[in-house]
């Protein structure tokens, strides 16, 4: 597959945010099936006698591999297309974020939390979840989790980009934009 073949229908010239977000998922499913995968060979490698190694580490773990940082290629340029749809500008060293006239500067683990939202958007995620994929702790409380999610939604709003981090009990969180928001999840439910 040439590094540079875009799947079907994948259009990076979109002028829509949530075909952007579309994107990310797709990608995001994909890198974690090649993730997934690429630990199944690892594992399986193991038992394998030590004159097969090579070829197997050389062949199928080389081309798993070179799928999967295509991946990594693709949704790293989707977030910064969704970022740019969405009229937000991400400055990743410093952690601020600009929209219009407006900038915010975010801790380390609220970027790590935007971040995951945005991907999802506007999916629900599960605290674990977020817990998991987004600081990659399952030890952290849930009240921890909380806690950055009050800080991060008056900051979203101080941004006034549209969107909003709601929540839903048994589903988890979502950052919902004006286009894709539901009016039932207008309202936002108390943590």
């Amino acid at each position: 597959m040439p590094e540079d073949r875009l799947l079907e229908g994948e259009d990076p010239q979109t002028v829509y945010p949530h075909d952007a977000r579309h994107w990310i998922a797709v990608y995001r499913e994909m890198i974690d099936f090649k993730v997934g995968l690429l630990a199944r060979v690892e594992g399986q490698l193991r038992r394998l006698p030590k004159v097969a190694w090579t070829d197997v580490a050389e062949n199928d773990i080389g081309l798993i591999q070179k799928q999967l940082d295509r991946y990594q290629r693709r949704i790293e340029f989707w977030y910064s297309r969704q970022w740019e749809l969405e009229g937000l500008q991400v400055d990743l060293e410093s952690r601020v974020i600009t929209y219009r006239e407006r900038s915010v500067r975010l801790t380390k683990r609220e970027l790590e939390l935007l971040t995951m939202l945005v991907s999802h958007s506007p999916r629900f995620i599960t605290p674990r979840q977020l817990l998991v994929q987004a600081w990659h702790d399952s030890r952290l409380p849930e009240e921890t989790l909380r806690t950055y999610i009050v800080r991060l939604r008056g900051k979203v709003a101080q941004l006034g980009i549209g969107a909003e981090i709601v929540n839903r009990p048994r589903r988890g969180y979502a950052l919902v934009f004006a286009d894709k928001q539901p009016r039932r999840a207008r309202g936002r439910a108390p943590d």
